[in-house]
């Protein structure tokens, strides 16, 4: 019979995120010139845009997916609808996220941090990404096992001493693990879908990559949004974006996307 360490380790070991595409690992010295391409990066202040403008860059980087994503989405995925849903939230948080039933919300934030329609299309096709990879379930069911495992243990742990307080704060507490047990797998590979949805559309990646450049220099300052909680700014994102663009192009994955 399975003691309560032996049960929580199993909860928490299956609510680790799979993945269908895994990452190989990057060589150190890819992630050096990733970190000194984002050292060394310069971005001129972007002036407030009207609202005009934050439509039309929306507006335009939609467009310039036409339908790529929906073409890859056919071939490599399972799902069943290969249509989602766009809206544009007025909102000054710097986020973007996908949800519900193939739903895909871009703040305005997010349009007026950023100077090129590519950068954005990068986001959008990220998030689309997500519900490609039948990531917005795995969540939901990470969290869940997350918090299931944090209440075994506070019962456990605390006994008959311990409150529902007590309990119900290490059941968030495990809720939160697993969310981010989540984050790390599945937004790399929403990166990676992103990446190929693109490369289908045509569009410049040196460009779209701007994106994660310049989320990397924000996601080391104070003034930061929660996007950068579960979207990675780090050197080693940039690192993969330069190395899967390599593969696809190759062919060495996603042969039939050209």
């Amino acid at each position: 019979m399975l003691n309560w360490k032996q049960l929580a380790l199993t909860l928490f070991l299956t609510s680790c995120a799979s993945v269908t595409y895994e990452q190989p690992d990057l060589p150190f010295e890819e992630i050096s010139q990733a970190q000194s391409q984002i050292a060394n990066t310069k971005f001129s202040d972007l002036s407030k845009k009207d609202k005009k403008s934050i439509d039309l860059l929306y507006e335009r980087a939609i467009d310039s997916l036409g339908t790529a994503a929906h073409d890859f989405c056919e071939i490599y995925s399972e799902q069943s609808l290969c249509e989602w849903k766009f809206k544009l939230e007025e909102s000054e948080i710097f986020n973007a996220y996908a949800s519900g039933q193939n739903d895909i919300t871009v703040l305005t934030g997010l349009v007026d941090g950023i100077e090129n329609f590519e950068e954005l299309a990068f986001v959008v096709a990220h998030e689309i990404g997500h519900h490609i990879g039948n990531h917005i379930a795995e969540s939901s069911r990470n969290i869940l096992l997350g918090q299931l495992a944090g209440a075994v243990i506070g019962a456990a742990v605390l006994g008959s001493e311990g409150s529902s307080d007590d309990i119900n704060q290490l059941a968030d507490l495990g809720g939160s693990i697993g969310r981010l047990r989540f984050s790390r797998a599945q937004e790399n590979e929403a990166d990676l879908i992103g990446i190929a949805i693109l490369i289908k559309a045509g569009l410049d990646l040196n460009k779209a990559e701007t994106i994660i450049v310049r989320m990397a220099q924000e996601g080391s300052r104070e003034k930061r949004s929660n996007f950068f909680d579960s979207h990675p700014s780090s050197p080693e994102r940039l690192a993969y974006f330069k190395m899967n663009r390599e593969r696809i192009l190759k062919g060495e994955i996603f042969p039939f996307l050209n």
